[in-house]
């Protein structure tokens, strides 16, 4: 029944603020090699993204073009950079990329993704800006969606959509796994997609009073394809 199982990333399979803070660092070594030097971040960076909201405000998913646009206002304050600020803003957004791809995977992570490759088809689909492709886990994979890629992000449906119409699936033939009870859980299961909420910060669903129960609930990878096959035995049960 269940042919195709879908990831979010950031959170769910690795901790993102430690490859933020690597990235963000990178960034700041970057902008040290310009002459003369500009300083990254700067104080004004908040109002930067503000400004840059306010003249794009589609850039609050399409993080890639956010940040690479306020790289180029950066650059573009400086007399001596302004002409240069575009190949400024691209060069610091390969910097940013590669070393925000350079995470450190949960434990169990790996061994779960490898197991389940065997048998299901698995993506990724992320609000988030990093690059599945560039890991190790990469070839696990057969493709990634984003939300800067379709154009929403969840809770909206359409990254889910989308991965179901490029596998030419029903919902209920997919399993999603994720971290956030509404960006992952409550948008995929409105769906009548299945889910597996990943709860690795010991998150009290109460909090939450609309949260949709998850088809499964783990606190640790290991337990990811005995959670898969948990919901394949449900499922084989009703179809007697």
């Amino acid at each position: 029944m269940i042919k195709l199982i879908g990831f979010d990333l950031d959170n769910t399979l690795w901790p993102v603020k430690p490859a933020i803070l690597k990235a963000e660092a990178a960034l700041t070594e970057y902008f040290k090699t310009l002459r003369p030097e500009l300083n990254y971040p700067p104080v004004n960076i908040a109002a930067l993204r503000a400004k840059v909201l306010e003249q794009h405000p589609d850039f609050s998913f399409r993080l890639t073009d956010l940040r690479r646009r306020i790289l180029f206002e950066i650059a573009a304050q400086s007399p001596e950079h302004r002409v240069n600020a575009n190949q400024i803003a691209d060069a610091g957004m390969r910097v940013f990329l590669e070393t925000r791809s350079q995470v450190t995977l949960y434990p169990g992570a790996e061994e779960a993704l490898k197991h389940l490759a065997q048998r299901y088809t698995l993506c990724a689909l992320t609000n988030g800006n990093a690059e599945v492709a560039r890991l190790s886990i990469g070839r696990l994979f057969s493709f990634q969606l984003s939300a800067e890629s379709i154009g929403s992000p969840k809770p909206n449906p359409d990254l889910f959509l989308a991965a179901l119409e490029r596998e030419q699936l029903p919902p209920e033939a997919m399993i999603y796994v994720g971290d956030d009870p509404e960006l992952d859980v409550n948008a995929a299961a409105k769906l009548g997609i299945h889910t597996i909420w990943v709860n690795q910060t010991g998150f009290d669903p109460a909090e939450t009073s609309d949260l949709i129960q998850a088809s499964a609930a783990i606190d640790d990878l290991k337990d990811l394809p005995a959670a898969v096959e948990g919901i394949e035995a449900d499922l084989n049960s009703l179809l007697g």
